[in-house]
């Protein structure tokens, strides 16, 4: 697919959907009240304004990451030989060999490389999390079944365990790139 083809769609596919969502939640609980997002649960944001002031925020930092990681790409992999999948994860996110785990708990040094980080991950992430809410509030307004086994919990496992497996899939698409480049 064009990037522009590529770059538009995932585009219109965040915005349409992350609207979609705030648009469904806000007919539910006006006032918050219900609003399962860590930044009301756990924040204590009771202000609409404030919620979508820093969720838009949010979400064009996740499009411009994504507009330059698609026009302006740079390459995260290493340059030498010998990483294991672990070191090769670490050093795409951190741009330097640490351990994977670090993934967890550091945060790069470079803005530009996290910027080009976050423009693969976010936007992915984000496509996802669109697929899971859509599905999510077609269920709870269309459906009773549903409504018997919704839970914030499960939709946050199921938003987490899909992203991390969306960040493992690109980190080894990337891993098998760098094997069959430093083999050479």
């Amino acid at each position: 697919m064009k990037k522009n083809l590529k770059f538009i769609f995932t585009t219109t596919w965040i915005l349409l959907s992350r609207s979609y969502d705030a648009y469904c939640t806000n007919a539910l609980t006006p006032d918050l009240s219900k609003e399962a997002n860590p930044l009301v649960s756990i924040g204590g944001i009771s202000s609409w304004t404030t919620l979508l002031v820093i969720l838009s925020l949010l979400t064009i930092y996740a499009l411009y990451a994504y507009y330059v990681s698609l026009y302006r790409p740079m390459n995260l992999t290493p340059k030498e030989k010998g990483y294991s999948f672990g070191d090769f994860v670490a050093f795409v996110y951190l741009g330097q060999k640490d351990s994977w785990t670090s993934v967890f708990y550091k945060f790069p040094r470079s803005f530009k490389r996290a910027t080009h980080y976050f423009g693969h991950i976010l936007s992915k992430g984000l496509v996802f999390a669109g697929v899971v809410s859509t599905i999510m509030w077609i269920l709870i307004n269309n459906t009773e079944f549903y409504k018997s086994i919704h839970s914030a919990a499960l939709i946050y496992i199921i938003l987490v365990v899909g992203t991390l497996i969306i960040a493992y899939d690109w980190n080894k698409k990337l891993y098998k790139q760098y094997l069959m480049r430093t083999e050479l």
